[in-house]
């Protein structure tokens, strides 16, 4: 990418953005400080210009003369003042450029007429005229190509006035050269505070935008610590607890249930006839066969209580302070939901039922795996004794 088409890529001899949605963002960004620096500047312009009316009446005392002038600054400071008012109102228009540019065109008349009127303070006025060139740029916030119209504009109404007055050629073109110098030092001036302020911007801008990516990337990392963390402890197919997270849970529930003396249960659960649902409809029923019984354990179960896939189609239960006549009401539910909710799925009704086996977590259990071991001996008299039951095992 060229520097020309870079968002922040400065016109130099404009001091704005190259691209015009960069230098909107800018104008949009200053507006409200914009706006209230050219409001008090505006206020000082217009109390200058009626204080400036005291000293033509001290001059010209009550005249024709005093009386085009004094009506000239008093239309002048209207026009300050409503631009003011406006900007109250329109705060966009600071940045704009137009109507603070046109009310300056519109007050350099007033300078001009001077010439005419009191010409014995010529060389007064131009030098007025030349601390107001420089002001315009230095004091005035404004677009700088607009302020480049206005000194033009008061630099060639000076000479045309001059020149109407008789002021001889060579005379016009010193005058050329002396107001150019604020003309210049103001531009230069300005160009210089307008690049500095966009430079501000874009850098403002882009330790904007690099913050946001870093705060984006940061919420995508943790997302995936999430998901990693999720993939790590679930199982894949029924979003059960894996093997890795209810062993995990088991040991801390047993911990907090020994602390405060409460009882846990250990179940299993295992599906009945499910070979036959993956030989004669196929895997991938089998594996809705294998979710529509997660589903309806985590929903028959207490937040409190665990789930998760042993493996093929056994489910382990973990019920914390529960004792085993409390867990068997639990299960018997569990076995009752699922008995009564067949698995709908191909224009298909396909029944479900479970043998589950449940047996106390003892003081004196070594480990997870022998009371897994102690549950499924419970499991096999169940299946053996006709599928679709509870067991107990003591």
């Amino acid at each position: 990418m060229t520097a020309n088409h870079e968002p922040y890529a400065l016109a130099p001899f404009r001091a704005e953005f190259r691209d015009p949605q960069t230098e909107a963002a800018f104008r949009n960004h200053v507006e409200p400080e914009t706006a209230k620096h050219l409001k008090i500047a505006l206020g000082i312009w217009a109390f200058l210009m009626l204080l400036f009316a005291l000293l033509d009446y001290q001059d010209l005392g009550i005249s024709t003369g005093f009386y085009i002038l004094t009506g000239m600054r008093l239309l002048q400071a209207v026009m300050l003042v409503g631009l003011i008012l406006l900007l109250a109102r329109r705060p966009d228009l600071a940045t704009s450029g137009w109507p603070v540019t046109v009310v300056a065109i519109l007050g350099f008349p007033i300078m001009f007429v001077i010439f005419f009127i009191r010409p014995d303070i010529a060389a007064w006025n131009v030098g007025v005229i030349c601390i107001l060139l420089i002001s315009i740029y230095v004091f005035i916030p404004n677009r700088l190509v607009f302020n480049n119209l206005i000194a033009i504009f008061g630099l060639v109404g000076t000479q045309v006035s001059l020149g109407i007055r008789g002021s001889e050629p060579g005379t016009l073109i010193g005058l050329v050269v002396v107001m150019s110098l604020p003309i210049i030092t103001g531009y230069v001036a300005s160009r210089r505070l307008q690049m500095v302020r966009r430079q501000e911007y874009a850098l403002l801008e882009q330790v904007h935008n690099t913050n946001q990516e870093l705060s984006e990337e940061i919420e995508r990392r943790k997302a995936l610590e999430v998901e990693l963390q999720r993939q790590a402890t679930t199982d894949p197919l029924t979003g059960l607890s894996n093997r890795r997270q209810y062993e995990m849970l088991f040991r801390r529930e047993r911990e907090r249930c020994a602390r405060q003396g409460g009882a846990m249960v250990l179940g299993i659960a295992d599906l009945d006839h499910f070979k036959q649902i993956n030989d004669i409809h196929g895997h991938d029923l089998g594996d809705q066969a294998l979710k529509h019984v997660a589903k309806i354990f985590l929903e028959s179960l207490r937040h409190s209580d665990v789930l998760g896939r042993f493996g093929g189609e056994e489910f382990i239960l973990l019920l914390p302070d529960t004792h085993i006549n409390q867990a068997q009401v639990v299960v018997e539910r569990l076995r009752e939901q699922l008995s009564i909710t067949p698995l709908v799925a191909d224009s298909l009704s396909i029944p479900m039922t479970a043998t589950f086996a449940i047996t106390p977590v003892k003081v004196d259990d070594d480990n997870i795996e022998d009371i897994i071991r102690r549950a499924d001996k419970g499991l096999y008299h169940g299946k053996k004794d006709g599928r679709n039951r509870v067991v107990v095992v003591a």
